[in-house]
């Protein structure tokens, strides 16, 4: 076994943290939650994160990665408590290039997909949700760092940089969910563009 250079497949998994700026939810969630986010802050979530590749070159990757972020706010107003589940659910196609050393390896990559999000939350007046989706184009680049820990297991740590171009939630009737605006007494569409920067720790398999 001459190290990660030498292999021909891998598949990995992982755990993070992202931190993200979304503004057309935060806005939501400032009006449906009032003080439980700040309009146009970034937030954290959970990031799953589970794919695998092959060499196609001596020193370049491809493969299929997914990722999976969840969030739920908790807030209430004066009219009662209201909690906000929302999720990113991010397959892509990626490729890398890998830059090979004794005993570890570093990868640069690019992943790009159809995304999808969606959100689903409780009514202040009664126990049933309201449950949302959206879809759009999303594309990452990461740069991971694998060092060894048996001939075949590796550890793996990975940093993140990602724009997702999610358009306007809509319910399975097709209404869209909206909010409203009190500087222009209008309602306003909730999107799910964001952009965010990640941390991902995990374990790579080299076959």
């Amino acid at each position: 076994m001459q190290g990660a250079s030498a292999q021909q497949f891998s598949a990995y998994g992982g755990l993070g943290v992202e931190y993200y700026k979304a503004d057309g939810l935060s806005n939501y969630i400032n009006y449906a939650a009032p003080g439980s986010l700040l309009p146009g802050s970034y937030t954290s979530a959970i990031n799953f994160l589970v794919g695998g590749d092959a060499a196609v070159l001596k020193l370049w990757t491809i493969g299929i990665e997914y990722d999976y972020m969840i969030k739920t706010v908790n807030g209430s107003s004066s009219v009662g408590s209201q909690k906000v589940d929302i999720s990113y659910s991010l397959p892509s196609l990626k490729v890398s290039r890998l830059f090979p050393g004794t005993g570890y390896s570093v990868r640069i990559g690019a992943a790009l997909g159809y995304h999808f999000g969606s959100l689903s939350a409780s009514s202040p007046y009664t126990s049933q949700t309201s449950d949302y989706s959206a879809g759009g184009i999303g594309v990452k680049f990461d740069g991971t760092m694998d060092t060894r820990l048996g001939e075949r297991l590796y550890a793996r740590l990975g940093v993140n940089a990602r724009t997702e171009l999610i358009g306007t939630l809509k319910s399975s009737t097709g209404g869209e969910l909206t909010y409203l605006d009190y500087n222009t007494d209008k309602m306003i569409p909730v999107e799910m563009h964001m952009f965010g920067v990640g941390v991902v720790f995990g374990l790579v398999y080299y076959f």
